[in-house]
This record gives C-alpha cells, sequence and structure tokens, in this order.
C-alpha cells in the first residue's frame, strides 16, 4: 500500500485514493528569471510521483500552473524596458525546455494566472462577503485573525510571521500578519479592473483560484517545494476555507526538500542559484534526472559538480548493463522490491541501493535468470522516465568531424585526441594574445555542437548530448 508522508498531519499515512479520480495540483514557476536547479528538482521528483500512480493503475488529473504577473515579473520587465508579457513568455519557453529535455510529463491542464483574473475577482468578493477579506487605501486583504487554523501547515507561532521577512509590511493593515489578496496599481504598472479598483491578483489567491477552476474543491494531492510551505500554501488554505468553509481543501500535501550549495540553501532571493539549462546542455537531461532520483524527495540535497559527474557515470553503468535487452515486468523480486520502495514514501536512494545490490548479484545468476533481472530493471527505469539509451557518439558524424578538423591541419582518428590537439592550438593563441583567432575557433567548434569552456574549468563538452 502506498504510503506518503503528509505535511499538514506530520505523519507517514497510507493513501486512501479513488483509482479512477485523482486530482494533483503543483506549483509552478513564477516565470520571471530562468530555471534553476530547485525548480529542476521539483519538476523531477512530482513527475516520478505521478509516473509511479500511473504505475498503480491510478487515473491521474494533474495541473501545475503559470504565474505570469506578480511584483518580481513587473520589476524585472521594468528593468529590461519590456512587457511584462514578453518576459513571461521568453522565461516560460526556457521552463518548457527544460521540463522537456529532463522528460518530465506535461500537465493536463497549465492555467496562467492572468487568464483567470475574472475568475481571481469573483474569489476575492466571496472572501469579503463571508468576512474574511477587507479593503484599504493599497488593496484588500485577507483577515488571518478570522481564520482558527491559520498556521496549522507551518506550525509557526503568530509572533514568528509577524518578526517574518516575506510578510507584507503595509501601513494600512490591521494586522502585520494579513496578506494581500488584490493589489491597488500604481502608475505604469499591469491592471485590471475590479469592483474595488483598478490592481491585480496577490499571489496567493492566484493558486487558489485555479485550483478551484480546475479541480474543483478539493483535490487529492498539494505539491510544492518546501519554502512554500510559508507564507504561500499557508495563505492558500485560508483562502480556500474561507470561500468552502466545509469543504476539505486538500487531502495530502507533499513537500520535496532544497537543494544546498556549499550547505546553503540554493535561492534566487539570495543570489544562491545555479542555473539549470546548462547542467542540461553540458550533462543531458537524463543525467540531471538521475542526480535528484538519488536523494529522498523530502531530504536537502547537496549539488556539486563532482555530484553531477558521478552521477553521469552510475547512469552510464546501468546503461551498459541493460543493453541490448527489452524492458519488461517478468522479474517478480525485482518489481517486489521497487513497488517496496516506492511504497514507502518514494525512498528513491534505498531502490537504488537495491538495484545496484541486484546488478551485483547477477554474476551468481543463469543467463536467462540474468537476462529477466536486466529486462524488469529496464522496465522500472522506463516508469521513473529514463530511456536509458547510450550516449550517442555519433552526435556529429565522423566525415563531418574529419572535414572539420582538416581546417586546423588536425588528422581526425577519434574525438579526444583530436580535441586535445584543437585546444593546444587554441590555447597557444590565447597565449599570444591572439583573442579574435581563439574566439573564431571556440565559435567555429561550437557550430558542430561541440562547446569549449574557458577560465577554471578548462574542457569540452557536447551540447544537449
Amino acid at each position: 500500500m502506498l504510503n506518503l508522508y503528509n505535511s499538514y498531519t506530520k505523519q507517514q499515512e497510507a493513501v486512501n485514493l479513488n483509482q479512477e479520480d485523482v486530482r494533483i495540483y503543483l506549483c509552478g514557476p513564477t516565470v520571471q528569471s530562468s530555471p534553476h536547479l530547485g525548480h529542476g528538482r521539483s519538476a523531477v521528483i512530482f513527475d516520478f510521483f505521478i509516473r509511479y500512480l500511473k504505475h498503480l493503475n491510478y487515473s491521474v488529473l494533474y495541473v501545475r500552473n503559470i504565474t505570469d504577473i506578480d511584483d518580481k515579473i513587473i520589476q524585472k520587465s521594468q528593468e529590461q524596458n519590456i512587457d511584462y508579457r514578453e518576459l513571461a513568455e521568453n522565461v516560460w519557453e526556457e521552463f518548457v525546455q527544460a521540463h522537456e529535455n529532463l522528460n518530465c510529463l506535461v500537465p493536463d491542464i497549465e492555467p496562467r494566472a492572468t487568464s483567470y483574473v475574472p475568475e481571481i475577482v469573483q474569489y476575492i468578493d466571496q472572501l469579503i462577503n463571508n468576512g474574511y477579506g477587507y479593503i484599504t487605501e493599497s488593496g484588500v486583504y485577507y483577515d488571518v485573525s478570522k481564520f482558527d487554523d491559520y498556521l496549522k501547515l507551518s506550525g509557526r507561532s503568530t509572533e514568528e510571521v509577524k518578526t517574518g521577512t516575506r510578510i507584507e509590511t503595509e501601513e494600512d493593515k490591521k494586522s502585520p500578519e494579513d496578506f494581500a489578496l488584490w493589489k491597488f496599481s500604481k502608475e505604469g504598472e499591469p491592471s485590471w479592473d475590479s469592483p474595488w479598483g483598478v490592481g491585480r491578483p496577490g499571489w496567493h489567491i492566484e493558486c487558489s483560484t485555479m485550483i478551484n477552476q480546475t479541480l474543483g474543491k478539493t483535490i487529492d494531492f498539494h505539491c510544492g517545494g518546501i519554502d512554500l510551505i510559508f507564507p504561500h500554501h499557508e495563505n492558500e488554505i485560508a483562502q480556500s476555507k474561507g470561500v468552502e468553509k466545509n469543504e476539505n481543501f486538500v487531502n495530502y500535501w507533499l513537500h520535496n526538500g532544497m537543494l544546498n550549495l556549499s550547505g546553503k540553501k540554493m535561492s534566487k532571493s539570495d543570489g544562491n542559484v545555479k542555473l539549470l539549462n546548462e547542467y542540461i546542455d553540458q550533462y543531458g537531461g537524463e543525467v540531471v534526472r538521475f542526480f535528484f532520483l538519488r536523494a529522498h524527495y523530502r531530504s536537502p540535497q547537496e549539488f556539486s559538480q563532482d555530484l553531477l559527474e558521478e552521477s553521469k557515470k552510475t547512469l552510464n553503468n546501468i546503461r551498459e548493463y541493460t543493453k541490448d535487452t527489452e524492458s519488461d515486468p517478468v522479474d517478480p523480486k525485482v518489481l517486489e522490491i521497487f513497488e517496496s520502495c516506492m511504497n514507502d514514501d518514494m525512498n528513491t536512494p534505498k531502490l537504488l541501493g537495491e538495484i545496484f545490490q541486484m546488478i551485483k548479484e547477477s554474476n551468481n545468476l543463469k543467463d536467462l535468470e540474468e537476462n529477466q533481472r536486466k529486462q524488469t530493471i529496464k522496465y522500472i527505469f522506463e516508469i521513473l522516465g529514463f530511456q536509458l539509451k547510450l550516449a550517442d557518439q555519433s552526435i556529429v558524424d565522423e566525415k563531418l568531424l574529419s572535414e572539420f578538423f582538416s581546417m586546423y591541419d588536425i588528422k581526425f582518428t577519434e574525438i579526444d585526441t583530436a580535441m586535445n590537439e584543437f585546444i593546444s592550438i587554441r590555447n597557444k593563441l590565447r597565449n599570444e594574445k591572439k583573442y579574435v583567432e581563439a574566439d573564431e575557433m571556440r565559435d567555429s567548434i561550437l557550430k558542430i555542437g561541440i562547446v569549449i569552456n574557458d577560465g577554471e574549468n578548462v574542457g569540452w563538452y557536447w551540447k544537449n548530448s
């Protein structure tokens, strides 16, 4: 039976679901700037989860939103002197590319906040009519003193909230912990009409409304990063229960842990980020995806390039082990271990440990048994969203490589030797301060899909390999 940790009850629970109707909402990105590795981790983790539910024959309706209007998007677009819609679209295209390269399932519905403004206005109106919202000179706010279960999800105290760094500080609020439902727009800012004045939605109200419109009053799973528990998810609960008092908003809350760089949480606000698409370009989407599989989804995960290199080698070992076999669930022992680990709160690191042990013991099996084990392991990885294709060594065919390197009087026999000569010639130009010629060499080889790193991490790699 599937057991998962529910962030609301603070315990692992046996999950009770309607096999024919499982409703899942994942908090998607605020499209203000390029996706970082933390975005990738959340997307991949819950992709594992949805794929596993489908393996268990649950019928899943999966929604992931796009926040395409908020204060940060407005600020970024003004800094770049472009329309907020252009910024949002450009950034969203980067997310789409990243999700595709990570082999993440496309959600059944991807609502954009700006497409639901009339519904958001109606939702806020209900909150005001139910006594939870009030109007000031700066906007419409939620009165958290009216909601008895406020902070039950996060477990924070009211005093902690008052001294928190993310609380809005408008002076006309009744209480510091009250949060914005509708913000009146300043001159030159995007705006929509409302009964209370021209403005735009607050961040939290967008998700409550889009969930209500796409999935209904009650959903099975609400997913997102642990950093969203407060204030975002806490405020979603307050809003949704303020409109539908007698409904259970979410049955199970699932949250993934944060990525750490040198022991510090990866976050945009702290400037402590690594861009996702750069690493996908360098290592390929499957390696990055496999890196996320190695840690338990609720635990913090340390990131480093060394760990990515290690993930690359380990994944290649699994590719080698399963090559020349068809995916087929023919080994019941392997399937039992797979489901046992996944049913135990998606314990993917335990699953990997078990798989590596089975690979190690394969030498003691008869040929038929070993082949069945390989087939089943390949099947499991396909469930988890991996294709396990061996790296294509002919990304650029040999004729093209030979013609390219001949321009620099390099005889092509195999790629590593040719690249060593190429880099040596280029380094000589750089040492002679012939930077234009050196840059031309770098740009020319990029056209055939090879990227050269300068600086501390000197080397080369296939782009999108």
